[in-house]
């Protein structure tokens, strides 16, 4: 008996560094989205890019696409905030996570007609030099809710 308490304490005492560790690395990741929003007020697409790694891939709706130019079209489109939600962390080793979230965009076209939508997205972020950049980040616009069927 007494060593199932000391098998339970001790499974008790390693699940507290895991859960640290856990909340530690959702903060760390969360720096990126922190960095994003900032260089997206600022409008500074090289900014933005320079959180992903260098052999980086975004997907969008559109496919494959070059980061800073995606940006700098978007910037003349007339959005100018974002905010970035993360939903998920998790640790997939210790230099890699997978990070899930959504993004409200907003602003103003040409025309002054207001932007605003949300997207919903999927990164895996990895450690380069010591930092966590984005290695991938896929996102696409978060449907309409649907309408609710009646009942029949």
């Amino acid at each position: 008996m007494r060593g199932f308490g000391a098998v339970c304490i001790s499974l008790l005492l390693s699940a507290v560094p895991a859960t640290a560790s856990d909340q530690n690395l959702k903060e760390e990741v969360g720096k990126i989205g922190s960095a994003y929003e900032r260089y997206f007020s600022n409008k500074d697409p090289a900014g933005i890019t320079s959180l992903y790694t260098k052999n980086y891939m975004r997907v969008t709706e559109e496919g494959v696409v070059d980061n800073t130019r995606y940006y700098e079209n978007a910037f003349k489109a007339g959005v100018s905030r974002l905010e970035v939600k993360t939903t998920e962390v998790q640790s997939l080793s210790e230099g890699m996570a997978l990070v899930t979230g959504e993004s409200r965009v907003t602003g103003n076209s040409e025309t002054g007609a207001p932007i605003d939508f949300t997207v919903v997205w999927t990164a895996l972020d990895v450690r380069e030099d010591g930092q966590w950049k984005i290695r991938m980040l896929t996102s696409v616009p978060k449907p309409p809710p649907q309408p609710q069927q009646a009942a029949k």
